[in-house]
């Protein structure tokens, strides 16, 4: 091939990124319309979690006949105090870095001091987060939970019992909630 046989940069990059004829299994397009598809499923997934519709259809009708209190886990209510406890440990977790500044190095005794004003504060802060983080644990003892075994078919049965209410909570997630209120960036 000699050089005036060639082809060019721009007929080369042409054919590349879209010029010309492209095969009907185009990488591109199918990238685009997987966009379109994940956009979409993220719309419905965002309207779901305005309006608090959850993928299972449950039974409540037991909740009413139930005489100790019981929480659906679809309530509205509910789903927006788990809203306002999850706000609540994302600002737990964002004072815990302010114990790294307490100790400071004190210039005129040539030592190692701590802060007191923001010690304080940090340990009086974080002491009424995980105050208002017990009210969530005393909720989860009283939340009902859709049986796994009636999942089949996409619907669900709510177990309203509080002693297995009580004993899958204190199975799976008591011991993580209970250490994360546990004083000991306070002490």
């Amino acid at each position: 091939m000699s050089f005036s046989e060639r082809p060019s940069m721009m007929e080369r990059l042409r054919s590349l990124f879209g010029g010309g004829g492209r095969a009907k299994n185009n990488p591109s397009r199918s990238f685009r319309l997987g966009v379109k598809k994940g956009s979409a499923g993220l719309r419905t997934f965002g309207r779901s979690l305005k309006t608090g519709v959850t993928t299972w259809a449950v039974f409540p009708e037991d909740l009413k006949v139930s005489e100790k209190k019981v929480f659906d886990p679809q309530d509205k209510t509910l789903l927006y105090w788990n809203k306002f406890f999850e706000i609540l440990c994302i600002f737990s977790v964002a004072v815990d870095p302010f114990f790294f500044y307490l100790p400071y190095f004190n210039l005129k005794s040539y030592c190692l001091a701590i802060d007191s004003t923001l010690a304080n504060f940090t340990a009086a802060l974080r002491t009424i987060l995980d105050s208002i983080y017990l009210l969530r644990i005393s909720f989860q003892f009283r939340t009902a939970y859709i049986a796994p075994s009636s999942r089949v078919f996409g619907r669900g049965e709510l177990v309203i019992d509080p002693a297995k209410i009580a004993s899958r909570y204190l199975r799976r997630y008591c011991i993580v909630d209970f250490l994360s209120v546990l004083p000991v960036p306070q002490v």
